[in-house]
């Protein structure tokens, strides 16, 4: 049962992906490096199933996300210095989050 990738991802591609991790509430980003290894249909502790991402991150360490936590994916290369070069063109615009709001005191 395969799903479709977001964001037009390749299978074997090098990615920056930008993540979501915690509760809704107190949601905070993280981005990584990883190479994307398909898309499938997992099982909840409910028994619902949902769309999950597979990555492995260039530690050989496995990756697998929600669909609903991903929140940006850029093609990446590296070049012969072995720096990590991103691709021009985001593939779509950012979700943007909550901001919070901080009071200055004088």
């Amino acid at each position: 049962m395969g799903v479709e990738a977001p964001f037009g991802m390749e299978l074997g591609a090098l990615y920056r992906i930008s993540y979501a991790l915690g509760s809704p509430h107190l949601r905070r980003v993280t981005r990584s490096l990883a190479v994307f290894g398909g898309a499938s249909m997992r099982r909840q502790w409910d028994g619902t199933t949902v769309a999950c991402l597979e990555f492995t991150r260039p530690q050989g360490r496995p990756l697998s996300l929600l669909d609903s936590q991903l929140v940006d994916a850029r093609l990446a290369t590296v070049n012969d210095r072995g720096q990590v070069i991103l691709a021009e063109q985001r593939s779509r615009p950012r979700r943007r989050g909550m901001r919070r709001r901080t009071r200055r005191l004088i």
